[in-house]
Order: structure tokens, then C-alpha cells, then sequence
């Protein structure tokens, strides 16, 4: 059926969409839900690189945000099937962004052209935003927040193994570049060995990773950091006067940009005991903050009444991964969980990547119920349409 979330994933799966060059997955997003009747907007995040906004507007609340990224990471190598073919077989769809998370915009999606299909109306607004760049650094998300969308709740339909994610934690990385003076190293002593003070810092950085254990989270225990890489240096003969250290910042609910900064600050001090001459620039890259839904929330009740109705046994998890979905609670201020098909551990961003074709149909039923609304969906639970 032309509009069943598998038809929806084939056509989204066969066009390449690696970050970057989203354009062409997105017209054909648009073009699915214009001919739906749906209200459709292309809102450039850059050139050629369009997040998709659709709407069914019945002039009531509240309104849903249903949200998901069109971009995938790039192929790579290591397939035994024609990544772009949507190839079924055992019940599964093999394709790159089968997973993540083309399934879960087509979940959405065939939620939305099934009820209109039906003459069923859903219980508030909905707003459908497909999104550019999640994959590099959410370029997508960060301006549909910036050109003001409004939702009273938000689902981001992330490959969650179909439970319902209520907390992820966040990422912040950060660039430390330590800056000395070069000379000869036949007189080492005229100069400031910047190599020499960065793995000192490295030391640092250690011993505040090791303090973060005393910090648990209920659901995550304690953050953690990672260097993860050093550069420095020309040549042997050279005193290096630059030296690069890449530090990942695992960030749990609860935790701020500058707690995070202030430390960071605190073991370059601590280095400068040591190296009075020491200069350290922070880079700060893109940053992912962490959220944490209260499971008494109502959002949280609607897809728990949604998932029961779908005849799916509701699982609460957490995420150590990051997502969007920091982005939409702290900057937008719209309260968002995740749920879809597809499981990122087994089936993304690997060779042969696949999703669960019953999860999909699984994942639509979800989202059909929680357009209904609690009271609608209980009248659908035979398939009928509510009057």
C-alpha cells in the first residue's frame, strides 16, 4: 500500500542521503505528505539542505511535534547487500538509514496517511518536521528551533527498540589546544614545550574523569570523560610550540555547559602550576544536552495508553546516547521522548544495516493511537474509526 510505513522506508531508503546532501530525500518526503493534503513547507537549513515541515492543523491542542532526521552517516564498506536496494528478506529491510531512522519518519508518516485515509482526525495539531545534519552536528533541529516551532509535546522517533525512552544523556566535546614557544631542540630550555605541558593536562583530565564516579545518576550513574585524541609537534629536532588534545564530556540530567567548562578551566589551571607560561584555548564543539521526562508527565501517559492500545507492552529505558531531543526540551522548552522501531545497538550505522518489519507496523499503530488521543484510541483497538 502506497501509503504503509514499509512503501513510505523503500522510497526513502532507495535515495542516498548521507549529511550533507539531504535534498533529494526530502522532496520526496514533501511530495508524500502534499499528496496527502498535509500543509508543506521546505525551510532551508543551507543550500540545498531543506528540513520538511508538515502539518494537519484541526485547530486544537495539544500539539503534537513528531520529529525525526532525514541524513544518514555514509555507506561504508563491508556490504553483502545493495545499500540502497530495500532489500526484504526474513522479515527485515536492509538498506543505510533503514534503522536510523528513516523507519521511524516512515512509522510517522503512515500514521498520519493511514488516519486521513480513514476519515479519522487526531486529537490536536500535529506538526511532521524531517530534519537535516542529526548525524554531524543537528544543524536540522537547531533551526527549526530557531524559526520558532511550537508543540505542546514532542516525539522523536529514534531507533529505541521500540521502548519508550523518558531520559538520554548529553555530549559536549571539547578542543584544548595548548600553545608554548619553538626553538632548536639542541636548547630545549629557550623554549616552551608545549607537547610536554599537553600530557600533563592529559594527566589532569584523567583525575577529574576519575572523580566524576562520585557522581551517580539513577539512571545512568556517573558521567564520564575521554581523551580521546593528542597532536603535536612538527619534528623530532623541534620544540613543539602547539599541542592539540580532544576531550569527550559525557553529561548526565542535572549537569550544565558551564559546570562542565568551569572544570575543564580548573585542570588547566591546575597544569599551569606547573608550566607558569601555559595557554590554553577552548574549542567547544557541538553540544548535545542531556534531558530527563518525569514518568508522571502526561506525555508520558499518552504513549503508555498509546502502546497498550497498539497491543504493546510498554518498556520505560534511558539512553547513554545523545540525541535531539535535549535541543527541543531546553531550548524550545517542549517536553519530548523517544520512541521507534529499529534497534541502534543490532541494526545502525554498520554493513547490512536492517530494521524489524514488524516493529514498523507496530511503530505506526503507536503513533496512530497517540494522534487519536487516550479517549480515541480506545475506540480504534478492532480497527474502527471514531465518530
Amino acid at each position: 500500500m502506497p501509503g504503509s510505513a514499509q512503501s513510505i522506508l523503500e522510497l526513502l531508503v532507495r535515495i542516498p542521503s548521507a549529511t550533507g546532501h539531504e535534498q533529494a530525500v526530502a522532496q520526496a518526503f514533501a511530495g508524500r505528505c502534499e499528496a496527502a493534503g498535509l500543509e508543506v513547507d521546505m525551510q532551508e537549513v543551507e543550500p540545498g539542505r531543506p528540513n520538511v515541515i508538515a502539518r494537519w492543523m484541526v485547530g486544537r491542542g495539544p500539539r503534537l511535534l513528531l520529529t525525526g532526521h532525514l541524513d544518514t552517516v555514509p555507506v561504508g564498506e563491508g556490504w553483502s547487500r545493495d545499500p540502497f536496494g530495500a532489500e526484504v528478506a526474513g522479515g527485515r529491510l536492509y538498506g543505510r538509514g533503514a534503522c536510523d531512522m528513516k523507519g521511524g519518519l516512515a512509522a510517522m508518516l503512515g500514521a498520519i496517511l493511514d488516519l486521513r485515509a480513514r476519515g479519522a482526525k487526531p486529537a490536536g495539531d500535529v506538526v511532521l518536521a524531517a530534519v537535516v545534519g542529526e548525524e554531524e552536528d543537528s544543524a536540522g533541529t537547531r533551526a527549526l528551533i530557531a524559526r520558532g516551532v511550537e508543540a505542546d509535546w514532542a516525539v522523536l522517533a529514534e531507533p529505541t527498540a521500540m521502548a519508550l525512552v523518558v531520559a538520554n544523556r548529553g555530549l559536549m566535546n571539547y578542543r584544548l589546544v595548548a600553545k608554548g614557544s619553538s626553538v632548536h631542540a639542541s636548547s630545549p630550555e629557550l623554549g616552551h614545550n608545549a607537547v610536554t605541558a599537553a600530557a600533563r593536562l592529559v594527566l589532569e583530565l584523567e583525575a577529574l574523569g576519575d572523580g566524576l564516579a562520585t557522581r551517580r545518576h539513577r539512571l545512568f550513574g556517573p558521567p564520564n570523560l575521554t581523551v580521546g585524541t593528542i597532536h603535536g609537534g612538527t619534528r623530532p629536532y623541534v620544540v613543539p610550540d602547539r599541542c592539540e588534545v580532544e576531550v569527550d564530556r559525557r553529561v548526565n540530567p542535572g549537569e550544565t555547559r558551564e559546570q562542565v567548562v568551569d572544570e575543564l578551566q580548573a585542570a588547566i589551571a591546575r597544569t599551569r602550576a606547573h608550566h607558569p607560561w601555559l595557554e590554553v584555548e577552548v574549542q567547544a564543539g557541538p553540544d548535545y544536552l542531556a534531558f530527563e521526562i518525569p514518568e508522571e508527565h502526561d506525555l508520558i501517559r499518552s504513549m503508555s495508553a498509546a502502546m497498550a492500545s497498539a497491543q504493546l507492552p510498554r518498556r520505560i529505558a534511558a539512553w547513554r546516547a545523545a540525541s535531539d531531543a535535549g535541543f527541543l526540551v531546553h531550548t524550545a522548552g517542549i517536553p519530548c521522548v523517544l520512541f521507534g522501531p529499529g534497534d541502534i545497538e543490532q541494526g545502525a550505522h554498520r554493513p547490512d544495516e536492517w530494521i524489524d518489519l514488524k516493529d514498523l507496523e507496530v511503530a505506526q499503530r503507536v503513533f496512530e493511537r497517540l494522534l487519536l488521543g487516550r479517549e480515541q484510541a480506545v475506540e480504534v483497538v478492532d480497527g474502527g474509526v471514531p465518530r
